[in-house]
């Protein structure tokens, strides 16, 4: 497991049950389970592979079991909250338009809310369904941020600052080392992240990796990976692209509870998404720091009321094992109070995000693959 790298922002949780006599509200926001490898590279000798029979870039029977398995932690833990059946009310899902964010949803609702009583509808099946939906990729606003021209300014900007360039330069090295072995031009932190994303997943299919690979994988790549997510929020502006809209929802939502906005017996927001989702979030609340998110690495937003105060617990899963609690910075009532949170949060929450996602140079063309 990955080990958080800054502990004075962290506290080991590692309780069964959350404080229900005062929780009020529960966001989760999860990266889908283990999958098969969503992509490849010319010199590859597994790209003629099927994958069957999940295909690429599906979720493999680990990565079922895995979040199944959360399904049944998160029972655990808000049981009591939540209580033992699912209403209509209850909770709200969203997942990215991708099968594996898809699936993963089902299979955690399984472990978190299988059918008891009156709701058990075939003795032999002990699993009922539960809706979610989901945007369009190319239109997504919250889990992805995709179509967003300033997001690829923005980055290129940062990528022209003294101290990156520096760092790109140092990596120099590992780029035509990839580019040689691998058949394809590597020129960027993100060109690595595919090749590292592919040869984690090849490895943990159990196939068997290039010898070239020893020379940069894991290690060399894992990092240069990392790096690559905190790129994509690294200033404020970027986290406000990438991270804001989802903060933004979870605030919104917090504060229509306590103005008594939320549909009645609402308690639970569930959002499905990928690597990215998790970290973007997270970089929006200044609790994240450089490390790989996991498969169903899962960020927690709890709403607690203690008298007349409203507060937000942050939690952070990165295994099957343990719960970290983050503290976020600024805040030093604990409680975080709800109120102190949106103003901390209020440089990254966009107003309008298709303003701005506009570019600021009218001639800016961002590449067709912009995430």
């Amino acid at each position: 497991m990955t080990l958080f790298k800054y502990l004075p922002l962290l506290i080991v949780a590692n309780l069964a049950f959350a404080h229900h006599s005062t929780l009020k509200l529960v966001n989760l926001v999860f990266r889908h389970g283990q999958r098969t490898p969503a992509s490849t590279y010319p010199t590859d000798p597994h790209i003629n592979d099927t994958f069957a029979p999940y295909g690429w870039g599906q979720l493999t029977n680990e990565g079922k079991n895995q979040q199944y398995e959360q399904g049944k932690w998160l029972r655990e833990r808000y049981s009591h909250f939540l209580g033992s059946k699912y209403t209509s009310n209850l909770l709200e899902a969203l997942t990215t338009d991708v099968d594996r964010t898809k699936m993963s949803t089902a299979l955690m609702f399984a472990g978190l809310l299988p059918p008891e009583g009156d709701q058990v509808w075939n003795e032999n099946l002990h699993w009922h369904p539960i809706p979610t939906s989901h945007q369009k990729l190319s239109e997504d606003t919250l889990l992805l941020v995709r179509g967003c021209p300033r997001f690829s300014e923005a980055l290129n900007e940062v990528l022209n600052e003294e101290d990156v360039k520096k760092k790109i330069d140092e990596q120099q090295e590992i780029y035509k080392y990839l580019s040689e072995h691998a058949g394809v031009e590597v020129k960027d932190p993100w060109g690595v992240e595919d090749i590292y994303s592919t040869l984690k997943a090849e490895e943990e299919f159990n196939l068997t990796l290039p010898e070239w690979t020893k020379e940069v994988y894991p290690d060399k790549l894992r990092d240069i990976t990392a790096w690559s997510f905190q790129l994509n929020v690294w200033n404020k502006e970027l986290k406000k692209i990438k991270g804001g809209p989802l903060l933004k929802k979870i605030l919104n939502d917090m504060n229509a509870l306590v103005e008594g906005k939320l549909p009645e017996g609402r308690k639970l927001y569930v959002y499905a998404g990928h690597d990215s989702t998790v970290v973007n979030l997270l970089s929006a609340l200044n609790v994240w720091e450089k490390q790989i998110p996991v498969y169903n690495i899962l960020a927690i937003m709890e709403l607690h009321q203690v008298k007349d105060k409203f507060g937000v617990k942050v939690f952070i899963r990165n295994s099957t094992e343990r719960l970290y609690e983050l503290r976020v910075p600024g805040c030093d009532d604990y409680p975080c109070p709800l109120t102190e949170l949106t103003k901390l949060s209020a440089d990254v929450l966009p107003d309008n995000l298709e303003t701005t996602c506009k570019s600021t140079d009218v001639h800016y063309m961002p590449p067709t693959d912009s995430a």
